[in-house]
């Protein structure tokens, strides 16, 4: 009887160190490869960042940082300033919303792009939901997909808003949380840029 639990203490030591051993080696590989890959993903997230800024400021041709790193100054080929792009983010249903907006000098809204979203699958996503717009003939007859990419309908509402005027953007029903979220993230970074473009001066 002492030889069998001998027997099996020695099994559960065996078991117990080559579990631990796969879990060290598992946790290896994983850091190694999180410190190889996220570089490429923040370069990634840059220039996906980067040309939101064109995206949102159409009329910009370049970016120039802020004192305080904090929203770009959008100019155009004489150097004039066009606007600001900005990024701002809001908790949504069930991940974070991050935004990329732009404003005109007078602070009205020029665009908004999605920059990063996990929101759930038809009912969250909602908010870049783009609007079909080609029929059956059109894709009988080839025309489909021939048109510009069109931004999310909900997102066009606040085109040309400003601070004030952002009461007049209704949410989405059924995805109230990740809409209302949008509008939060949008108010947020209008008043944020509104306050420093003030202490600059």
């Amino acid at each position: 009887m002492r030889g069998l639990l001998e027997s099996r203490k020695g099994e559960l030591f065996y078991f117990v160190l080559v579990l631990g051993l796969v879990c060290l080696v598992s946790a290896g590989l994983l850091s190694f490869v999180y410190a190889k890959t996220q570089p490429l993903v923040e370069e990634q997230k840059e220039k996906a960042a980067s040309s939101a800024m064109y995206y949102v400021l159409p009329g910009a041709e370049s970016f120039e940082k802020s004192k305080e790193g904090d929203y770009y100054i959008g100019k155009d080929k004489q150097g004039g300033i066009v606007g600001y792009a900005f990024k701002t983010s809001e908790k949504g249903y069930s991940s974070e919303i991050v935004l990329m907006v732009g404003v005109d000098k007078r602070g009205r809204i020029t665009g908004i792009k999605v920059l990063s979203q996990n929101e759930t699958p038809g009912l969250g996503t909602r908010i870049v939901e783009v609007r079909a717009d080609s029929t059956i003939w059109d894709k009988i007859k080839g025309k489909e997909g021939q048109s510009a990419p069109k931004m999310p309908w909900f997102l066009e509402q606040f085109l040309g808003k400003d601070k004030k005027t952002l009461v007049e953007v209704k949410t989405i029903s059924g995805a109230t949380i990740s809409s209302s979220a949008v509008l939060r993230a949008v108010k947020k970074g209008l008043e944020k840029l509104e306050k420093e473009l003030s202490q600059e001066k």
